[in-house]
């Protein structure tokens, strides 16, 4: 005989009844949280109203406002340093896809013989370490190195890439790519790959060409693939210090007496803050602005993406 188990109703307290076991399984998360992200920055936020530095290690008193007036007051290192830190996330970001885009169309082409050996060479930089390619970049771009060698040979006199600002910029955003490239071959080479074959074929029966299957198809297809990334990547350079801090260390000097470098951005900005001028306080409250100019960019992605849309 079966046995017919009684269900409450929907709506009523028995049915509404809270499972604490599911609470038990997020608390490690959510002291984690608690300890690691949470408390640390409202510490950040309390130190950056304060004029705790080297000089007041010991003692340091609330001073209001005034490390944020001093950012934002003329002459302060904020604002030549945000606009390197914006043309480096644009100028970065716009390598890293175009290239990753144009190399994974490459590789799509079912006419390039050998395309699996070409693939997986250029994703050997994605392979190596970070801090051992850019010790060997450092080395190419040495003033006796292979690069300027190279350039010798067509008449080009040696470049001190990394102690004058163009040429200092310009390598950072060449190792930059060569660091960054093979993450969006990738992305696009997967997304190319998806693309049902029967549309092309469509388009060939209209008579298109090639460019108007990459307007119509391809490229479509495509920025609906990585344009989470896009906007993921932007927030990702824009705090990106490792690459700076390794070959340039924010260097050369902006101009004489200034206390911030021609390849500087925010993050490197403050970190020299910490460990060179040891002006804790001011690094808190650059820490701070960082973080909400982060945290704008995670809800566009988020609003963009949908991530966090409810759905039935």
């Amino acid at each position: 005989m079966a046995v017919k188990v009684a269900v409450p109703p929907a709506g009523t307290p028995q049915s509404q009844k809270t499972n604490w076991s599911a609470y038990l399984y997020l608390g490690p998360v959510l002291i984690s949280t608690l300890l690691f992200i949470i408390l640390p920055f409202l510490y950040t936020l309390y130190i950056s109203f304060t004029n705790y530095s080297l000089f007041n290690f010991i003692e340091f008193e609330l001073i209001g406002l005034q490390n944020y007036i001093d950012i934002f007051s003329t002459g302060s290192a904020f604002f030549p340093v945000l606009g390197w830190t914006i043309t480096w996330m644009i100028g970065s970001t716009a390598l890293n896809i175009g290239v990753g885009m144009g190399l994974a169309m490459l590789l799509n082409n079912p006419k390039l013989a050998e395309r699996n050996i070409y693939r997986t060479l250029l994703i050997i930089p994605w392979a190596l370490p970070f801090i051992l390619t850019v010790q060997i970049w450092a080395g190419l771009y040495n003033i006796q190195g292979p690069i300027n060698l190279i350039l010798s040979w067509f008449g080009i006199d040696s470049i001190n890439w990394l102690n004058q600002i163009g040429p200092a910029r310009a390598a950072l955003l060449i190792l930059n790519l060569w660091l960054s490239y093979p993450f969006f071959m990738t992305v696009c080479l997967a997304a190319l790959q998806a693309i049902p074959a029967d549309l092309y074929e469509a388009t060939d029966m209209d008579g298109a060409n090639a460019w108007q299957r990459f307007q119509a198809i391809t490229f479509p297809f495509m920025l609906a693939a990585i344009t989470p990334l896009i906007i993921t990547q932007l927030a990702f350079q824009f705090g990106n210090a490792g690459v700076i801090v390794l070959l340039t260390n924010g260097n050369p000097i902006a101009y004489p007496g200034a206390n911030f470098g021609a390849t500087d951005t925010l993050a490197t900005y403050a970190y020299k803050l910490i460990f060179q001028l040891r002006l804790y306080g001011l690094n808190a409250a650059y820490s701070i602005i960082i973080f909400f100019i982060l945290a704008a960019m995670t809800i566009i992605n988020s609003i963009v993406t949908g991530a966090f849309k409810e759905t039935d």
